[in-house]
């Protein structure tokens, strides 16, 4: 029997796991640094609190993952331009060249196997996955919303005690 869709992009989501904790350990950092990266690498420019959101970190974990990401040379801060007060975080010409050598293999078989599809089937193909990758992140926004809702009343329900 055939995979499904949800079977595939199951499979996939796995397979980028274990590409990302490959790349990881090439790096010499954690997991989520590498997702760090990645975010960075897609958007050029965040703000550590930006960076922070998106991997769900409280602010203190947002600073001390970009400290170990500043102090092994994969970061840079530069001055915001719109906000003096804020810094604006980019990968390290370093780190960009080493992941981008790292994954041209990877890309190239990626860019082969598409070759096999028509124009309109790849177009297919990435409005599907396009439309999937919004619905799994606007699902983790819910669940992240609902553990927040969560912890607030579990803090309202804590603090009549605390006073009574």
């Amino acid at each position: 029997m055939a995979p499904t869709l949800r079977q595939s992009l199951s499979r996939k989501d796995l397979a980028n796991a274990r590409q990302r904790m490959a790349l990881a350990r090439m790096l010499g950092i954690a997991d989520n640094e590498v997702l760090a990266l990645a975010h960075l690498a897609r958007h050029g420019t965040l703000t550590p609190s930006a960076l922070g959101r998106l991997l769900g970190l409280s602010s203190g974990g947002a600073t001390t993952l970009v400290q170990r990401l500043e102090r092994g040379g994969h970061v840079v801060r530069t001055v915001n331009p719109s906000d003096g007060r804020s810094s604006l975080l980019q990968l390290t010409s370093a780190t960009a060249h080493a992941v981008s050598r790292a994954l041209a293999p990877l890309v190239s078989d990626i860019d082969r196997l598409a070759s096999d599809f028509t124009p309109a089937e790849r177009d297919a193909i990435t409005r599907f996955m396009e439309c999937a990758a919004e619905i799994v992140e606007d699902h983790a926004s819910r669940i992240e919303s609902a553990l927040e809702d969560d912890e607030r009343t579990k803090v309202t329900l804590a603090l009549p005690g605390l006073w009574g």
